[in-house]
């Protein structure tokens, strides 16, 4: 550090306050030669701080340690144990033993007047350049008995963006701090390590540091978790001549290794720690800071000298997450393409990898590493990669078992994607984020004669992203629901297009239907009818379609900003859940922001067991237990589809397929039967895929997932609680959600858990819904009666099955102690707090309402209209930011 002397030339007297003077003495020096300004380098002639540092120590105690050394210009510094952030240098000179008042200020050091920026500046004025007193020098520290840490050190547990304009510091996840002052109980006043910088970070966001932190840890110099290979890669990849880094040795635990880039190669240099100090070439330092100090203005070796630190691999400025439209919970995404080149570190390790599965060309399932073709866009957990190259754009499609393994694939991928289509507000982690929600509902008015088979495309400007299914005859119902989210900033359009399937020539397209989104209303649903245009004829109408569209424009503050938020909806009542699931008509979309939020806490176990428990509590009919549609059913619903794909597709996964391919029909309806068809061969055919079904269903206890069978146990136990009379309703209250909500709905629809790529023939697809109506019944435990009488020919199977079906439904619920939740979960949690706040923002009125009769509710509605003003802040903000970079420009 440096000193600019504004008072007297080295060896003058200077006229100190002593602890003895009363403090209305203590006034600073004037300024008697201004003029004169000698730059002072100050650190060097100052012993290591554990020289001459003793901590809190009081007076009589400082004045034994001098008496025990007994040499004129002995001194140590001590802390004082009544004021907090002040020091005391307590000197023996020739008249006996003075103490120094000195005073920090957020990092600053004051004695006499004079400012100093570290104590060990200020030891090393008063010992080469000044004199304490008339013509005394600091000559000898008194070092402690032992060690003694001079400042506390403090790691920050979270990343955090500075206001601006303000004192305080950005900084890193990790990052280290030297903790000079304490403001307040929220506020310190730090140097990091890393740069030096001195400013304000809320102690909230930090945590003091372990006792065996590296005394290097945050220098940016060192590298704590490397290995020499390593340190040699890093120094070859992103160094230049002269640069160094340093780790701590491999061999001896407590030296360090000093690694160079020199012309010739990496040379490497051991650094001795020696009681309290180290060793390098014969030479002895009071700290690595003085080894890195020394030979930054010597030569280490011939001609070269220490340069800068390799730079450390920076983070990519990627977005939060993808954006990634989704399909009935299924996932897709679109990477907005870049305008400018990409430059990749080839030597970044891949950190996902595996295998995708389709249906080959053959009647057998393949597994292989792929890239789907582009006619898989109805899939769910289907992710694009667009990519733009000379103005001609490529798409990839890719597709994951489970939303969160493809959040998984495109974290690992998106590093290789472009520049992030995200509004930044200012310099703060602050993002602008559109989202889309589309719905194909129906078409009407086709043409017969042309349309057929038909689909739709929806595409965000010209990129085709995804699609329905295919549907039979000139009036097709989809009500097919496709979510965009992170929608990226230059897409200003979406286009449905409706295409006719032809088996034997390329599909064609028959109308297309475009809607601008600064047509649609934020935040709230559209339902329109669209005129379909010719494609030949742009003013000439085709048909007509049904579209239901929702266009959001979100602001994600950083996390900490929704702390109170998150407080609230994690409070054991559940009493926000609660009032948000009687409010909120969007069940889905709050189910499954809460469950997003409740599983990055590790609390879904909790959520689930607690909400379940309250709706039994609450039902007096058993018949009608969870068969409506409730936010308890909802999450349920939600939870099994984010953590049950895996066991569905490993359970019944191969009878589907089978199912699939196989050209017998099932049908038992006389009034669907095929002219000629023999209803005994089809029976025979049905019990077999049903045999079949029950046989991989009761031996797959344990591929099911822990934390659902715990659950299923819970709702067994509740239900004995509240019916204990009632033998059926333990196995019905299981299979009521397992059978009626996962599995029979997977059957039906197989590729919404990814069991298949294309749409089953109409035989098959009669043939699933007939093995999902039979199965239900016998989870049921009810044979089929008067009003399908033409299924009474299954009531065998049935009744042979049903004891099966009972020791498997108790089997399966027989864990009775909450498992440990080990899954990885991928969340973004700013995001799903921001899409909480904004549904407790759209229905504020009803809390409001609510409130009155809840007082409880009042803190959400408070935090709630509180995040709103912060919102509104931040864009301000943006705006005032915008407005003067047009100016500039």
């Amino acid at each position: 550090m440096a000193f600019r002397d504004r008072f007297c030339s080295s060896g003058s007297e200077v006229n100190l306050i002593s602890e003895n003077e009363p403090d209305d003495n203590f006034e600073d020096d004037p300024d008697p030669c201004p003029e004169e300004e000698e730059e002072i380098d100050l650190g060097i002639h100052a012993p290591s701080d554990d020289k001459w540092f003793h901590g809190k120590l009081d007076r009589a105690d400082a004045e034994k340690r001098l008496t025990n050394i007994g040499q004129v210009g002995s001194y140590l510094v001590r802390e004082s144990d009544r004021r907090p952030g002040t020091y005391s240098l307590s000197y023996l000179g020739r008249n006996g033993i003075s103490h120094f008042r000195v005073t920090g200020v957020c990092g600053d050091y004051y004695i006499g007047g004079r400012q100093f920026c570290s104590l060990n500046d200020l030891i090393g004025y008063y010992t080469a350049w000044s004199c304490l007193l008339k013509d005394e020098h600091l000559k000898f520290p008194v070092p402690p008995p032992e060690p003694v840490l001079v400042k506390k050190r403090v790691i920050a547990k979270y990343t955090y963006s500075k206001v601006p304009d303000t004192d305080e510091l950005s900084f890193f996840q990790g990052d280290v701090f030297v903790v000079d002052d304490v403001i307040d109980m929220d506020w310190l006043w730090v140097t990091a390590q890393k740069n030096r910088e001195t400013g304000l970070v809320p102690a909230a966001l930090v945590e003091d540091a372990k006792k065996d932190l590296d005394p290097c840890a945050g220098k940016p110099w060192f590298f704590a978790n490397i290995s020499r290979d390593e340190a040699q890669e890093i120094l070859h990849r992103d160094g230049v001549i002269g640069s160094f880094l340093i780790r701590p040795s491999d061999k001896s635990p407590g030296d360090y290794s000093l690694s160079l880039r020199g012309p010739d190669g990496i040379t490497r240099f051991l650094i001795r720690k020696q009681g309290m100090q180290y060793s390098l070439g014969g030479r002895n330092f009071d700290s690595v800071d003085a080894v890195v100090a020394r030979y930054k203005h010597e030569h280490i070796v011939e001609n070269l000298s220490l340069k800068e630190p390799v730079s450390r691999a920076q983070e990519w400025d990627l977005p939060h997450r993808p954006m990634t439209p989704s399909r009935n919970g299924s996932s897709f995404v679109l990477r907005s393409e870049t305008p400018g080149p990409v430059i990749l570190n080839r030597t970044q390790p891949a950190f996902k990898r595996g295998f995708l599965v389709k249906k080959g060309h053959r009647n057998k399932w393949k597994r292989m590493f792929f890239v789907l073709d582009g006619d898989e866009q109805h899939l769910p957990n289907c992710f694009q990669v667009v990519v733009r190259a000379f103005n001609e754009l490529r798409m990839f499609y890719l597709c994951a078992d489970t939303q969160d393994l493809a959040n998984d694939w495109m974290e690992a991928i998106k590093k290789f994607c472009g520049k992030p289509m995200i509004t930044n507000l200012g310099e703060r982690d602050v993002k602008q984020l559109r989202s889309l929600e589309v719905t194909i509902v129906e078409a009407h008015k086709l043409n017969s004669n042309k349309v057929s088979h038909p689909y739709c495309m929806i595409s965000l400007n010209e990129v085709k992203t995804c699609r329905t299914k295919t549907q039979e005859g000139h009036s097709p119902i989809w009500n097919e629901e496709f979510k965009f989210n992170d929608l990226p900033s230059d897409v200003s359009y979406y286009s449905v297009d409706l295409y006719n399937r032809n088996k034997r020539s390329r599909d064609g397209q028959v109308g297309s239907a475009m809607v601008p989104l600064n047509r649609l209303p934020k935040g709230n649903v559209l339902d329109e009818w669209y005129p379909l245009l010719s494609p030949s004829h742009s003013k000439m109408e085709v048909g007509s379609i049904r579209v239901r569209s929702k266009f959001t424009h979100e602001i994600i503050m950083p996390v900490e900003e929704y702390n109170s938020l998150k407080e609230i909806i994690l409070d054991k009542d559940l009493q926000a859940v609660k009032s948000l699931g009687q409010v909120c008509k969007d069940r889905v979309s709050l189910a499954s922001t809460l469950l997003k939020i409740f599983r990055h806490e590790r609390e879904e176990i909790f959520l689930l067991k607690t909400m379940n428990s309250l709706e039994i509590e609450n039902q007096e009919e058993v018949s009608t237990l969870f068969r409506g549609t409730s936010l308890t059913t909802t999450l349920m619903d939600q939870y099994m589809k984010m953590v049950a794909i895996p066991y569905l597709q490993k359970t019944i996964g191969d009878v589907v397929a089978k199912i699939v391919e196989c050209k017998q029909s099932c049908e038992l309806n006389p009034a669907k039967l095929e002219k000629g068809a023999d209803t005994v061969v089809n029976l025979k055919q049905l019990l077999e895929f049903l045999f079949e079904g029950v046989d991989a269903i009761v031996r797959s206890p344990d591929d099911c997932p822990r934390t659902l069978r715990y659950l299923f146990c819970c709702l067994q136990q509740n239900v004995k609680d509240r019916w204990s009379d009632n033998e059926i309703v333990r196995s019905r209250v299981v299979s009521g959600f397992l059978f009626l909500r996962l599995i029979c709905p997977a059957i039906m629809n197989p590729r919404i858990c990814n069991m298949m790529s294309e749409s089953p023939s109409l035989c098959a697809a009669r043939t699933l819904t007939l093995v999902a109506k039979c199965l239900q019944n016998l989870a049921n435990l009810v044979e089929f009666g008067v009003k399908e009488s033409f299924m009474t020919p299954v009531n065998p199977f049935i009744l042979r099955n049903k004891e099966k079906m009972i020791n498997f439904l108790d089997e399966l619920a027989n864990v009775t102690q909450t498992p440990p939740i080990t899954e990885q979960v991928s969340s973004d949690p700013s995001r799903d707090l921001a899409a909480l706040y904004d549904i407790c923002w759209t229905y504020m009125s009803e809390l409001q309402q609510l409130s009155q009769t809840q007082p409880g509710l009042k803190k959400l509605v408070a935090v709630t209209e509180t995040l709103r003003q912060r919102e509104e802040q931040f864009l301000q903000e943006n705006l005032s930011l915008t407005n003067r970079t047009e100016k500039l420009s």
